[in-house]
């Protein structure tokens, strides 16, 4: 027994000698190569900074991000999450063309030009944030007094928009046969002087187009997305091969969101709408009435919870019929349009991994 335990004695003495002079080589090798040891620079490696764009369009329930860029909050993730993120601003249909030709790796979108728009060009790309859904947003419109049967009757919209998903819900709602209304195809910019025509019934706008025409004309809303919750909703999406290159990227969008959703839940609420609507260029009344046509999901939690509701499927099933109805994906099949969370991705992929890790960041491992 003695032996053994001198043994022991004796092994731990000439492993410790062994770990001190590897320490000592590794000095030496430092010297030699011109690396002191009172370098700033980590022993593992020096951390490259990935520059990644994001594009947003200026509309209402977007503009924290713009509110994000004008007070430096995503240089202020740079170091935490080593990505250097550029705010991209343009028109709408700009952004999703530079998203289609990679000139930028994450894009605000609704579901159904996520779908109509990227999916229909093979682009695979993840939602990492559901940011809102449309509460008011869009709205059918039809003169103070008419009718409001508008079977045979004429509406103007822009085609194969949000808008004109709206329109197809109402009919659907309604019993009434999508081949019993005309569509009139305009920009949301002409619509105003659309309404009141003989021409038309009724337009199907969205803000700040509808709020503008039911407070400035004759309008009256007959049916708008109060009416189908959570079936047009906003997102961040990635570009797939991005986001699996660069997983931070999400980390370093998420918590610019939610920095921005602190402050509308704080002491800092009328500030920062106040700052918001001056970059709307909306004075503070008309920036809340249309902030009210959305609902922000504000929280971790709350986003999460968005991300994964089993009711997006059904949704998606709307949204489905309505892209094959009017032939907007030619001939891709369905199967390989949209999957969630925990399953295989597919082209457009809600992937919840992104949040889960935000809220329950993995420990640090000391050795």
């Amino acid at each position: 027994m003695r032996f053994q335990h001198a043994f022991k004695i004796v092994s731990r003495i000439l492993i410790s000698a062994l770990m001190l002079s590897s320490l000592v080589a590794c000095e030496d090798i430092k010297q030699l190569v011109g690396i002191s040891s009172d370098s700033d620079m980590d022993d593992d490696a020096i951390v490259e900074v990935a520059d990644l764009k994001i594009a947003v369009a200026p509309y209402v329930a977007w503009m924290p991000w713009f509110l994000a860029k004008e007070e430096g909050l995503y240089e202020q993730f740079r170091e935490e999450y080593s990505v250097n993120v550029e705010f991209v601003s343009d028109n709408y249909v700009n952004t999703i063309e530079r998203f289609v030709s990679g000139e930028v790796d994450a894009l605000a979108i609704t579901n159904i030009d996520a779908i109509a728009q990227l999916v229909r060009r093979d682009i695979e790309a993840d939602v990492v944030i559901v940011t809102s859904y449309s509460n008011g947003n869009e709205a059918l419109l039809i003169p103070e007094g008419a009718n409001e049967n508008i079977q045979g009757k004429t509406i103007a919209l822009e085609e194969f928009s949000s808008r004109h998903y709206l329109l197809d819900r109402y009919l659907m709602r309604s019993n009434i046969a999508f081949d019993e209304v005309n569509i009139n195809n305009t920009s949301d910019a002409q619509l105003p002087t659309t309404l009141n025509t003989k021409e038309v019934a009724g337009v199907v706008a969205g803000n700040p187009t509808s709020q503008q025409l039911v407070s400035q004309t004759n309008s009256k809303v007959l049916f708008d997305s109060k009416n189908i919750p959570n079936e047009i909703i906003d997102l961040i999406v990635v570009r797939r091969e991005i986001l699996l290159e660069h997983p931070n990227f999400a980390q370093a969008l998420l918590a610019t969101w939610f920095s921005v959703m602190e402050r509308l839940q704080g002491n800092r609420k009328g500030t920062t709408l106040d700052e918001m609507a001056r970059l709307a260029g909306l004075n503070r009344e008309d920036f809340d009435k249309q902030l009210d046509g959305v609902k922000l999901n504000d929280t971790p939690v709350k986003t999460l919870s968005a991300i994964r509701n089993r009711s997006m499927r059904k949704t998606m099933r709307h949204i489905r019929y309505f892209i094959e109805r009017h032939d907007l994906t030619g001939e891709e099949v369905f199967t390989g349009w949209v999957s969630y969370p925990g399953r295989s991705p597919a082209l457009l992929h809600f992937n919840s991994e992104p949040l889960q890790k935000f809220l329950a960041p993995p420990e640090d491992i000391e050795f």
